[in-house]
């Protein structure tokens, strides 16, 4: 019984090791995915704060743009037709 035992495993051998093998690479290939994942998530969140911060930087230029058009039209007006 021993030594049929044995046989069959001199036998699958290389079946059993290229299972084994292929199991590990599974394993591995599941973890860089998760791992994949994890950092386009983590993308995903940078580009939404980089967005959000680029709106409200936006926001503050047309605010300031705004201003600097009221500014320029008082003092067009100041001046008048006639002071030129």
């Amino acid at each position: 019984m021993g030594e049929n035992f044995t046989d069959t495993i001199r036998e699958w051998w290389g079946a059993i090791m290229a299972a084994t093998g292929l199991g590990v690479w599974l394993v591995r290939l599941e973890g860089a995915s998760k791992t994949a994942l994890r950092e386009v998530e983590r993308l995903e969140k940078q580009l939404d704060a980089d967005r959000q911060a680029i709106s409200e930087t936006r926001k503050e230029q047309n605010e300031m743009l705004r201003e600097m058009r009221a500014d320029i039209k008082r003092l067009l007006e100041r001046s008048g037709p006639g002071r030129d």
